[in-house]
């Protein structure tokens, strides 16, 4: 058996090589963006709802909307995981980063009372730093153009009164998580399809 190559042979297995370790954001990842928009949108939208029209004081407890959001991430997660031939470096920082942000969101979380009215100023500018590291790391700019957006919004929210915080947190989520997640989900289609 002969195991030289030629030139041209050694060239197209490179180019394999390189093709199949290229990230590629897959419709699951815009599927997990889009699903986060919806329900910190919802989220903060029915808590305002509940405090802003009927003042009750159970309006924190739309949150808990968040609870079917993590477990839905990580079995889609798992199911990403599963379907991927290739793991990339992008890959693995990108959990680092969005995992990077869960553990700072505990920890102001517990040490923050989440009705302090710098809570969710920071937390906005938060989500801005994860939406332009995503959108580095994938190279789309439309996260990027959202985070600018969480910023602007985080930076007005710290003039806001708590309950007005929530209606901008509702706008940010739909500039930077639904309208880009929206986005990249067309560009997979259209892309990888």
């Amino acid at each position: 058996m002969n195991t030289e190559f030629n030139a041209q042979e050694s060239l197209r297995i490179i180019d394999r090589m390189i093709a199949e370790a290229r990230y590629r954001p897959s419709k699951a990842e815009s599927t997990i963006t889009m699903l986060w928009g919806y329900l910190v949108m919802f989220a903060a939208l029915t808590h305002w709802a509940l405090d802003a029209f009927i003042s009750s004081k159970y309006a924190p407890l739309a949150w808990l909307l968040m609870i079917p959001g993590i477990i839905a991430t990580i079995a889609m997660g798992f199911k990403l995981q599963k379907q991927r031939r290739v793991r990339t470096y992008v890959h693995d920082l990108s959990g680092q980063v969005w995992l990077t942000f869960t553990v700072v969101f505990v920890i102001l979380y517990v040490f923050m009372q989440p009705t302090a009215p710098e809570f969710l100023p920071v937390v906005m500018l938060l989500y801005g730093i994860c939406m332009w590291l995503q959108g580095a790391l994938i190279r789309f700019n439309p996260y990027k153009w959202g985070a600018v957006c969480c910023w602007a919004g985080g930076a007005v929210a710290f003039l806001l009164t708590v309950q007005n915080q929530l209606l901008v947190l509702a706008l940010v989520v739909v500039l930077s998580y639904i309208i880009p997640g929206h986005m990249l989900s067309a560009k997979t289609s259209r892309d990888y399809d």
